[in-house]
């Protein structure tokens, strides 16, 4: 009797561990992968506890070819869909400029497919604070691997770079009708309507671009 109850402790002790040793490593693997997250610090570079002066990432407005899609949380929006950013058409080597202060997180392209007429994109991530990335994501609008690599060769800034407020990050390459750069705010990995993060000027700005083209148009819709 008491042999089975040893044996008995002794498997419920050997589980124990073993749930410790699975917790401990993935507690261990959560640390590693949010590692530059948690210690993100920009110190005295600039001021990082709150957005509110956000600006646009072109620099001349004429820059731009149309606006055809804000920020909607549904389709109850003048494009008839949901979209969760802005997005900037803007005409062949464009100068962008990076919105907001910050540092390069990642720069990376995706392919979507032979066939598919929107087929690369080309991305550079931007966090701004341990809970605000901004996302550029360069869309030429082609099929062609070499317009994905002159895209990449047009990106002005590399991982780990810190950028200012009106940098310039990159030129953009306009293939064809519909090329734009999607622009998108993480909030804590939520993406979220833009607008509160503008500066007045930048907000200004970006509804008398919107209205140039389409004068009712909000920015957001919920």
């Amino acid at each position: 009797m008491c042999k089975e109850k040893y044996t008995g402790m002794k498997k419920i002790w050997m589980a124990l561990i073993i749930i410790l040793i699975l917790l401990a490593g993935l507690g261990g693997a959560t640390l590693y992968f949010f590692w530059d997250i948690i210690t993100f610090d920009p110190g005295e570079l600039y001021p990082s506890e709150e957005l509110d002066y956000m600006n646009v990432i072109y620099t001349n407005r004429s820059d731009n070819y149309a606006f055809n899609e804000g920020y909607s949380e549904s389709d109850a929006c003048p494009w008839g869909f949901e979209h969760n950013g802005l997005d900037y058409f803007l005409l062949n080597d464009s100068k962008v400029i990076a919105a907001t202060p910050g540092r390069v997180e990642e720069i990376r392209w995706r392919d979507y497919g032979e066939g598919v007429e929107n087929r690369f994109h080309v991305s550079i991530y931007i966090r701004f604070n341990r809970s605000i990335t901004l996302g550029y994501n360069f869309e030429p609008w082609t099929q062609n691997v070499e317009d994905k690599d002159k895209q990449l060769a047009m990106i002005k800034v590399q991982e780990g770079d810190w950028v200012e407020l009106g940098q310039e990050i990159a030129r953009f390459l306009y293939v064809q009708v519909s090329a734009h750069i999607h622009f998108d705010i993480s909030y804590k990995n939520d993406q979220t309507c833009p607008e509160p993060f503008f500066s007045t000027e930048g907000y200004n700005e970006m509804m008398e671009m919107i209205h140039s083209f389409n004068p009712t148009w909000e920015m957001c819709y919920p």
